[in-house]
């Protein structure tokens, strides 16, 4: 490849390509695998795109590497299993007449989710076991619990492991809800069954917020409730 032509518009996950491509229908960025077999797949760019009479830009024909583009590697499906028809504009420029900008990252939901699959596990943390007990033990017996500070490559394993956890211990499922670096676990069975106490809870900090409204005097915090907890507060020896 000329030093001055751009190659295929794609992201490389160890020694892995995903090629960044459009669709005929939708505006989303989608993402698409090797071909299982080498040359038997599509190219990045339909051939006769090149051609002056074809709707490929000036851009195309003048700033990209002909023979990276028409390589017949690529898959011809999306990771999410969409037919697509061509390769996303990179930095070489806009590739058709109808692109409007250069796109450099997938915005599929679907593609994302299982580009995620493709990278290396993350290696658990050592204090991993001993908080997804913690957590566990909070949703068995609260119905919900919350943790803070959790760090991003091992949320997802935390959130895993404590809905196989609370499953193989009560024969429930629990919803998660993520926020940052918060994580919020809920069993509906086991806090339903907690309801009258969550009420109680409720009509306490009701009445706190009332009575120190009615005397101007400030709001007596409570205890921090049972069910919420920290990743930083635990550690492994």
């Amino acid at each position: 490849m000329c030093a001055h032509r751009h190659g295929v518009n794609a992201i490389n996950i160890g020694d892995k390509g995903l090629l960044l491509t459009n669709t005929s229908g939708g505006t989303a960025v989608h993402l698409t695998g090797e071909s299982a077999v080498a040359g038997s797949g599509q190219g990045a760019v339909p051939e006769h795109y090149f051609r002056e009479s074809a709707s490929g830009t000036p851009a195309l024909r003048h700033n990209y590497d002909k023979a990276a583009l028409v390589d017949r590697r690529w898959s011809d499906k999306t990771l999410c299993g969409r037919q697509w028809v061509s390769m996303a504009s990179g930095e070489g420029g806009l590739l058709h007449e109808f692109d409007r900008e250069m796109v450099f990252a997938p915005t599929c939901k679907r593609c994302l989710a299982l580009m995620d699959k493709l990278f290396p596990a993350p290696t658990p943390d050592d204090r991993l076991a001993l908080v997804v007990r913690v957590v566990t033990d909070l949703v068995l017996e609260h119905g919900y619990a919350e943790i803070g500070s959790v760090p991003g490559d091992q949320q997802a394993t935390l959130r895993a492991r404590v809905r196989t956890a609370v499953r193989e211990r009560s024969g429930h499922g629990t919803k998660t809800h993520v926020h940052q670096s918060m994580i919020i676990f809920v069993c509906d069975e086991i806090s339903g069954q907690h309801a009258d106490e969550h009420d109680r809870h409720a009509a306490e900090a009701i009445d706190r917020v009332l009575g120190s409204a009615a005397t101007g005097s400030e709001i007596v915090p409570t205890r921090k409730p049972e069910w919420r907890t920290s990743w930083d507060a635990w550690s492994v020896d």
